[in-house]
């Protein structure tokens, strides 16, 4: 993600303003991660409510997901 590399190119700077907006648009990018990965959960989660039983009940019963 290039704002991450400019972030993290502020962070390493001499500046300390730099530093300092860096670590505010580090911290920015990661709560717009977090809230991304939760609406992509939360969407899957409400489609598969919509899926019907299968032929073999135990496939698909568990979903391991790690974020």
């Amino acid at each position: 993600m290039n704002i991450s590399s400019s972030v993290f190119n502020a962070i390493s700077g001499g500046d300390a303003l730099k530093q300092a907006v860096g670590i505010q648009l580090l911290s920015k990018v990661s709560d717009m991660q977090s809230a991304s990965a939760s609406t992509l959960v939360q969407d899957f989660a409400k489609s598969q409510q919509l899926v019907t039983a299968s032929a073999a009940p135990h496939l698909g019963s568990n979903l391991d997901i790690r974020i």
